[in-house]
């Protein structure tokens, strides 16, 4: 450890990890907060913050660490406008199973009163490896990824006053590039989990409680485990997921509803009766193996056995997804989210034959771990509304469902794409000489199959690091053949060279010309989940 973050006397009794204080604190059979354990660490480290109307109005800032949340109590709540300080007393920690609790705390317990989940998300370090360690040393930077605390934040350990009481620490946002003027923390008194408001909770008769329990499994989980044991429905076998056909215009109609086109690897979750987790692709690629960040979709649903299907998608600051991304965050081990927007199999039941509105209502339910789970909103009707939204943020697109639909293993009309930028996979054939100092290649020779036949659309030569020349080049070099590959002739500027079409690729373009070839085409990354066969020339149709 550094000089200047050496430990002071007594840190490291500060060091989180113990629930023994919160335990001694608490008598659960009174009490309906969770009694949990030490939870396993994950990569992606969670935080919450609640609004606690106990003796006094505060918000409880919880840091996941060490397998628990490490606490403090903020009377005046966080802030967004750089530069405030907000007094924040360093408590007990408390249990990771907290982090999803909402209701009362019944009078005679310890921090009795209302409690909603102000907000949550994940978070990671600015500053060191472990944020236990950081805590001990009484000084912890990190950034914040949650529904309303955004960017970067310090938490630092002051001296107590004489005749002071506690822990005292300050919780100060930093300049981070967005930096808001003013922020009122009470004109935003919702719960980012239900929308209530601590004085919603006070005017329900029988407010909702978390009742906890001391098992490895929270109750609600732990009794669908059993359920589906004894009186499941086989789980399926997903051979193939549902495809969406590409139309020609957003269109408005109540019998359907509108989703954003997730841009990333479509990938089927299974977790089995024993929280056996597999991840496939389309093709049945084992997606764990090029994502093993997303281990931790074992423990993310309230129910099992479960069968849902979502993309897996890197998300920058505001949401967006982004293919080109998620490739560079496959390399560097980044995190990396789950949209989950349909279940095929929950509650012991096959889900298929479950109208769509109503398989989503349950997705929404089952989801455990938001912060690596993100459910696909939907607006119901208004498709031209979303599908302009998409141009403004500059995603692929729309897709529409209709409401009443069943789950169909092929593509179907059912489900349609529509698309804010053209972005399709395309076929590699083969490749042209580089020129000047480049090296490997200089383009690749793409294409589409028409019935059995692979079509050349065209040659992309940008969108490449050198890196990734020279990957690609080696794939290359394995798959040489003599002759071309494509039923059309080949327009290139350079020599050209061909190879076995099997590798796929992903390619974002501005149009389609006139006689069928790309305009402006740009690499964003190779495609392992699709199979060549299955790549055809995506034509708009009406609907």
């Amino acid at each position: 450890m550094p000089a200047s973050r050496k430990k002071r006397t007594g840190e490291a009794d500060r060091k989180p990890g113990s629930l023994a204080t919160y335990k001694k604190k608490r008598d659960f059979k009174i009490t309906p907060e969770p009694s949990g354990a030490k939870a396993k660490s994950r990569k992606r480290l969670r935080f919450v913050i609640q609004k606690h109307d106990a003796t006094r109005l505060h918000y409880d800032f919880r840091l996941e660490a060490a397998g628990v949340l490490a606490s403090w109590a903020v009377p005046k709540g966080p802030t967004l406008v750089p530069g405030e300080r907000r007094l924040a007393m360093h408590v007990e920690d408390h249990p990771m199973d907290y982090r999803d609790f909402e209701g009362v705390i019944p009078e005679g317990q310890y921090g009795a009163g209302e409690v909603i989940v102000w907000d949550n998300g994940w978070y990671e370090l600015a500053e060191g490896d472990d944020p236990a360690d950081e805590i001990a040393s009484g000084k912890i930077k990190f950034i914040m990824h949650g529904h309303k605390m955004k960017g970067m934040f310090t938490l630092v350990r002051m001296k107590p006053k004489e005749g002071e009481h506690g822990d005292p620490w300050l919780l100060i946002k930093d300049h981070d590039g967005n930096d808001p003027k003013r922020y009122d923390v009470d004109e935003h008194p919702e719960s980012v989990l239900t929308g209530r408001t601590l004085d919603d909770i006070r005017r329900e008769k029988h407010p909702k409680t978390w009742t906890s329990s001391k098992a490895k499994d929270p109750p609600k989980r732990a009794a669908a485990r059993a359920a589906a044991k004894t009186k499941a429905e086989p789980l399926p076998h997903i051979k193939s997921v549902e495809l969406a056909t590409l139309v020609d215009a957003p269109f408005d109609d109540n019998d359907w509803l509108f989703e954003i086109k997730w841009d990333g690897y479509r990938a089927v979750c299974t977790i089995d009766a024993h929280g056996k987790l597999t991840l496939l692709s389309r093709n049945g690629l084992n997606l764990l193996t090029k994502f093993p960040q997303m281990a931790d979709l074992a423990e993310a649903f309230e129910s099992i056995p479960i069968v849902v299907d979502g993309e897996i998608v890197s998300l920058d600051s505001k949401g967006r997804s982004d293919f080109q991304r998620l490739q560079e965050s496959q390399k560097s081990g980044g995190d990396l989210t789950y949209v989950a927007f349909d279940v095929l199999y929950a509650d012991g039941r096959d889900q298929r034959k479950t109208p769509l509105e109503e398989r989503k209502a349950l997705l929404e339910r089952l989801i455990r771990d938001d912060a690596l789970v993100l459910y696909s909103k939907h607006v119901i009707g208004k498709g031209k509304q979303l599908f302009a939204q998409a141009q403004r943020n500059h995603l692929e697109g729309i897709i529409a469902k209709k409401r009443g639909s069943t789950y169909v293993e092929r593509r179907t009309r059912d489900w349609l794409k529509i698309k804010a930028q053209f972005e399709q996979e395309f076929v590699i054939g083969g490749w042209t000489d580089p020129r000047g100092s480049r090296k490997g290649f200089g383009s690749l020779l793409i294409g589409a199959y028409d019935g059995k036949k692979l079509r050349f659309v065209g040659n992309v030569g940008t969108g490449f690091s050198a890196k990734l020349i020279a990957e690609i080049a080696k794939k290359l070099d394995a798959r040489a053949r003599v002759s071309s590959p494509f039923a059309n002739d080949v327009v290139a500027n350079a020599p050209v060279h061909w190879v076995k079409p099997d590798l796929v690729c992903e390619v974002r373009f501005t149009e389609w010309t006139r006689d069928g070839y790309l305009r402006h085409p740009a690499f964003l990354g190779l495609r392992e989940d699709k199979d060549a066969k299955d790549v055809i020339v995506e034509t708009p149709v009406s609907r």
